[in-house]
């Protein structure tokens, strides 16, 4: 299986890829991971973390073509933001089995996503992808809210104003949020334990309920 985690701009999907990653491992999946963005981030930090799952550099527009991507694994992509590197994120999303599009409660985010100045609506960039696709269908995708207050939950303040109206204009949202806390702002290099005892570990028990994992 494979999960493309990608965004517009800076959204913190690289540390949510990294603490989702280590969630899915302790609940008993096998992780590998691709790092599909120039600033290779995700892989250096596997690399000085010593993460117990493999994390590969592979930032190019073929990926779709040279990936042969293991069976019994959950693959992880840390995309290129697909407003810099849109020939990355078309050539995932031909192969993806699920999106994950990482989204700040904010306006700015939004406005990345749904309005921006001169970019390709990301609506749009999940749904050219269709006609490359074997069943002719774009990748199911669903918003995950990060950097989330921690004191404004899903049904409270912007969170659940945002979460709401991404609903409203059709994406579907999950129902956990993942809150701005500096254990996952500053634990980038750092190695991670504990990840099921988190929202990581929540989005893992949604995504099962919702049969969103093999």
């Amino acid at each position: 299986m494979l999960i493309v985690n990608a965004s517009p701009r800076t959204s913190g999907k690289t540390t949510d890829t990294a603490w989702f990653g280590h969630a899915l491992q302790e609940d008993g999946f096998e992780v590998e991971g691709f790092d599909a963005d120039h600033s290779m981030q995700f892989w250096s930090w596997a690399q000085a973390a010593k993460f117990k799952f493999e994390v590969h550099k592979k930032a190019t527009a073929r990926f779709h073509e040279e990936v042969e991507l293991p069976e019994g694994k959950i693959s992880l992509v840390d995309c290129g933001h697909s407003e810099n590197h849109p020939q990355i994120t078309d050539s995932l999303f031909k192969v993806a089995d699920l999106v994950i599009l990482h989204l700040a409660p904010t306006e700015a985010d939004w406005l990345r996503v749904e309005r921006p100045v001169e970019d390709t609506p990301f609506r749009d960039i999940v749904k050219r992808s269709a006609v490359f696709r074997a069943d002719g269908k774009p990748p199911t995708t669903w918003v995950l809210l990060n950097r989330c207050s921690p004191s404004s939950p899903r049904d409270k303040g912007m969170t659940r104003f945002y979460a709401e109206r991404m609903e409203h204009a059709g994406w579907n949202v999950f129902t956990t949020v993942i809150p701005g806390l500096g254990q996952y702002a500053h634990s980038m290099n750092f190695p991670i334990t504990g990840a099921m005892d988190t929202p990581f570990g929540d989005l893992v028990v949604e995504m099962k309920e919702k049969g969103l994992l093999p």
